[in-house]
């Protein structure tokens, strides 16, 4: 009798998790006239790749909604899904993400996976939410407001700032200058031509192959720093572990 019972609870917690629905929507924009792309994203994973000669914003949104029967997955994304690419002035906006809710019975996944081509001489600005973030090959600058979730940025020439609550970081082959302002998670950063400013809570910081000078301020985790042309500076270290070589500039602590 206690095994049917266990079996009755279990099939109505998880039962429902075996449904949903899933579709995918193409979104276009020419960008005659627009120098920013911004990019307001909720859970779901954001990639965004540049396109030399591409003359338009090229976005496919995976719709993901479990935890629901297939005609009711259908209509919660037609009443909560956000999903537009508009021209304002000389900007673009995308937004691809669902409404906030409440549900007593809020099971399963309500993602919105965002892949997005753009001209690579285009600048970003981007407000997520959460899940990963990969960027590579843009000429333009790069801003990153994220709440949760890895992220990844290479082959950017212009300047890449980062705000992370959580998660973990890498960056690599940049010719602008690099500022992080870090929650928690790893950072790795190689191969940056301009300098580097890291405020960090938690996590291990690896730093290697920087031309411009760097400046690490950390709560928490150890510190490596290798193969720098100038200064390095560190104003505060609460690491366990900090380990500095082949620094060609002063080291300052």
């Amino acid at each position: 009798m206690k095994n049917r019972v266990m079996l009755i609870v279990f099939l109505l917690i998880f039962t429902p998790l075996l449904f949903g629905w899933e579709q995918t929507e193409s979104l276009t924009l020419e960008v005659k006239g627009i120098n920013l792309l911004e990019i307001d994203s909720g859970a779901g994973f954001l990639e965004i790749q540049g396109i030399p000669g591409l003359s338009r914003i090229e976005v496919t949104a995976e719709i993901i909604v479990r935890g629901m029967r297939r005609e009711k997955a259908q209509r919660f994304i037609e009443e909560k899904l956000e999903l537009r690419l508009e021209k304002w002035g000389t900007r673009a906006r995308l937004v691809g993400k669902f409404k906030s809710h409440f549900s007593w019975f809020n099971w399963g996944e309500k993602l919105c996976n965002l892949t997005v081509r753009v001209p690579e001489e285009i600048n970003l600005s981007i407000d997520d939410s959460s899940g990963s973030i990969v960027i590579h090959k843009l000429n333009g600058n790069l801003n990153i407001d994220d709440g949760s979730g890895d992220i990844q940025v290479s082959d950017v020439t212009g300047e890449v700032t980062i705000e992370d609550s959580s998660g973990d970081l890498k960056v690599t082959h940049i010719q602008g200058p690099v500022f992080i302002d870090d929650g928690s998670g790893a950072i790795f950063l190689k191969d940056i031509a301009g300098q580097v400013r890291i405020d960090d809570g938690s996590g291990e910081i690896r730093v290697s192959r920087v031309k411009g000078k760097v400046t690490i301020s950390d709560g928490s985790g150890s510190i490596w720093v290798e193969e720098v042309d100038q200064d390095v500076i560190i104003q505060e270290d609460g690491s366990v572990q900090v380990y500095l070589a082949k620094i060609k500039g002063r080291v300052i602590k």
